[in-house]
């Protein structure tokens, strides 16, 4: 059997705040990466397309560059609709010819397990649609008119996703629909109903709407924190993050210009260095080797190793960062301090931030670059030297 994913993930997360809500931290990556991940485990999935907003579509594409997710060519980015049932129907018409079942799911819920998604699948084999469901356990009445009507609670469920079904069902479904519903399984029942397989969903599986939803973990932390990782999140996230300082100071002497962050400024130093001289990336190297328990850039790269005469130092950089990944770790976040007399640094900032971003696969706005004057105090404040603090943030990759 082949099947094909839909992430749902068209939104403008207006009731989450000012962020997108698909961006925010969740277990070791993002709420979108670690909605996708479970699905790439699954052999049998042959194609994932992301439908997201157009307005969000590169950062997107950063962080499947940033959590090594890049290189799968079954993850296929497409556009979202107005509404969810717009972004659906759009979706299907990149679904493959030739799969059995289109599975949906909502980017918004992350903590979806693969145990989840192979029962779905196992019930659409059986019924042709299949979806999880959850008992509700609160007593419910509907209200209507100012009439409050006690309702039999066992008569509902909640609705979860992912939900699969059929291709030639789904796009039956889809191709009658015009108006919009709020889930899948409205929409086949609608225009293509039919059998389905109700399995039992998991309270896990929740899906993120406000912010309150990824500022605690709102399940009881079991006292095993490796019993299960997916359960214990928050636990297992502060476990496997890492942070690390680190400092470096060069001389100054006549030039024709330094190099900060990876970018030339043309000013009449030059540093005395055995590379050439970053002072802020020497400073942000030392930083992750500290994070991942490893000696600094003097042992890495001895001054005595005329192989080093002149290096670029973000080339050294991409060698510590291949280092941290052996050890399963990347940089989340990094903040690095300048301190400088002259040559004025603040002009240059956005330029370097551009070339970290680049050098170190962050967005952004996980880099913070600031700069100060040692207020004509010693030899920084002479503008004999330039110095640099950098601390960063590392978590593990898996």
């Amino acid at each position: 059997m082949k099947y094909n994913v839909i992430l749902a993930s068209g939104g403008l997360s207006q009731r989450f705040g000012t962020q997108n809500k698909l961006f925010e931290p969740c277990g070791s990556s993002v709420v979108i990466i670690e909605a996708i991940k479970p699905f790439l485990e699954i052999e049998e999935v042959s194609k994932v397309i992301v439908a997201i907003h157009p307005s969000f579509s590169d950062e997107f594409l950063n962080m499947l560059e940033l959590y090594r997710l890049d290189e799968d060519k079954r993850i296929k980015l497409t556009t979202g609709g107005a509404t969810r049932t717009e972004t659906v129907k759009k979706s299907l018409s990149a679904v493959e010819d030739d799969c059995d079942f289109v599975i949906i799911h909502d980017a918004a819920r992350p903590f979806v397990s693969k145990e989840l998604i192979l029962k779905v699948m196992d019930g659409a084999k059986e019924a042709g649609v299949s979806l999880p469901l959850l008992s509700i356990t609160d007593a419910l009445v509907s209200v209507k008119g100012g009439e409050v009507v006690p309702k039999d609670r066992n008569d509902f469920r909640r609705v979860q996703t992912p939900i699969c079904a059929e291709r030639k069902r789904l796009l039956q479904a889809y191709s009658k629909c015009k108006k919009p519903f709020h889930d899948d399984i409205s929409v086949l029942q609608t225009y293509a109903k039919g059998a389905v397989k109700a399995v039992e969903g998991d309270k896990r599986n929740i899906k993120i709407t406000y912010q309150e939803d990824l500022s605690h973990n709102p399940f009881e932390f079991s006292h095993d924190y490796t019993a299960n990782p997916t359960k214990n999140w928050r636990i297992a996230d502060a476990i496997m993050s890492r942070s690390g300082v680190g400092y470096d100071i060069h001389r100054l002497q006549n030039g024709e210009g330094i190099k900060l962050c990876g970018v030339m400024i043309d000013c009449p130093f030059s540093f005395v260095a055995h590379s050439d001289g970053d002072v802020p990336v020497h400073a942000l190297m030392d930083a992750i080797l500290s994070a991942i328990g490893e000696p600094d850039i003097g042992h890495l790269f001895p001054v005595n190793d005329p192989k080093y005469d002149g290096a670029d130092s973000l080339d050294l950089l991409a060698q510590v960062l291949a280092r941290a990944y052996q050890k399963d770790y990347i940089v989340r976040n990094v903040s690095v301090c300048i301190i400088a007399e002259r040559p004025m640094i603040a002009p240059h900032i956005d330029a370097m931030k551009h070339t970290l971003s680049t050098a170190l696969s962050l967005p952004l706005d996980h880099i913070g670059i600031s700069a100060t004057t040692n207020e004509q105090v010693g030899a920084l404040g002479n503008s004999q030297a330039i110095a640099a603090f950098a601390s960063v943030l590392l978590s593990k990759t898996v």
